[in-house]
């Protein structure tokens, strides 16, 4: 029986590849999950692993972080090199950008041992975060066997059957939910003013709408929200959503506000549209794309597109279903397909 490595650094590649380890199993491969623990992200790592299953065989301990750059990743070769042996390892999957990523990769490569490298698909915001950052082509093409692109479908066909995180929204059901996705600096007061401002506004004039806003609040949004959203029974403050309770909370809103495109690929899934607000201080790159509409950042633009969907069903199905022009991705089976292909 073959035994595949597959190398984990955050609980959103987790979510990407999990549905691939799981169909690893059922085509009688062995995965090996190789993890690099974060303090800050285990929690919600373990949750995402409990819920398809999944058992890590190897994890790179967290401790290691107050050792040099050069010192952890000299370790971090040296294990996965470890394992690569001991395992008897016949091909290795490794997940998105990260410096775990490309150590794996070198030590597969090292062991003359196929690298298969999964990728969110292009112009993910996933990819601005990345350890290795523009130069990760040039570092990666020597190394990996293949490049693919893996979307979230399997794995939120799962994720959003999870209980979502509850609200005390009476007649829950005919309401018309918005998650507000702000992402930039909880300073930026204009930004804040003009979107509570609009709020504001739709909530006096359309009973069935409710924003719900994960923000952290700081002192300013906090100032902001009494001066003008105080009262306010439509709108709910909460905690900021990690990952696995935010893709569960998108199957219950009606629409998506973000300052930034990662919502994009699950509102695609979800058939979610999504206003994309770019304005200054903010992040992303911001263009219509399938269910995504990019609008400026300003109280008018927000609450025109607002009462345009609310007053307008058939843009608001249009919208929903608009294709998305982004390349294809490859099924969890094409990528399974091309671990030993040509081997």
């Amino acid at each position: 029986m073959k035994k595949v490595m597959i190398v984990l650094d955050t609980p959103a590649e987790a979510i990407r590849i999990c549905p691939v380890i799981d169909k690893l199993k059922q085509m009688q491969y062995t995965p090996v999950v190789f993890i690099s623990e974060q303090v800050e992200t285990a929690g919600v790592m373990d949750q995402i692993l409990a819920l398809f299953n999944v058992e890590p065989s190897h994890v790179l301990s967290a401790a290691l972080e107050s050792k040099t750059l050069n010192q952890l990743t000299a370790y971090s070769l040296n294990e996965l090199s470890n394992t690569i042996k001991q395992e008897q390892i016949d091909a290795t999957i490794v997940c998105g950008n990260t410096r775990i990523a490309f150590v794996a990769a070198l030590a597969s490569y090292y062991n003359d041992i196929r690298v298969t490298q999964v990728q969110p698909p292009a112009g993910n915001d996933d990819e601005a975060s990345a350890f290795l950052g523009k130069t990760t082509e040039a570092l990666m093409a020597p190394l990996a066997t293949n490049r693919v692109s893996l979307g979230l479908e399997p794995a939120l066909s799962k994720i959003t059957t999870l209980p979502s995180i509850h609200l005390p929204i009476t007649n829950s059901d005919t309401k018309k939910i918005v998650l507000f996705d702000y992402l930039g600096k909880s300073n930026q007061r204009s930004i804040l003013e003009k979107s509570f401002q609009a709020m504001k506004h739709i909530t006096n004039i359309y009973k069935e709408v409710i924003f719900v806003i994960p923000i952290k609040l700081t002192s300013l949004v906090m100032e902001l929200a009494n001066q003008i959203l105080k009262g306010r029974k439509q709108i709910y403050f909460v905690k900021p959503f990690n990952i696995l309770e935010y893709q569960s909370f998108m199957r219950r809103a009606w629409l998506v506000m973000s300052d930034n495109t990662r919502c994009l690929e699950e509102a695609q899934i979800l058939g979610l549209p999504a206003l994309i607000m770019k304005g200054s201080g903010n992040i992303g790159r911001h263009q219509d794309q399938g269910v995504g509409t990019a609008i400026n950042f300003s109280k008018v633009q927000i609450v025109n597109w607002m009462e345009r969907l609310l007053l307008d069903a058939e843009c608001y199905e249009t919208i929903k279903n608009r294709p998305s022009s982004k390349p294809n991705t490859q099924s969890v089976e094409q990528v399974i397909d091309l671990l030993f292909q040509n081997s």
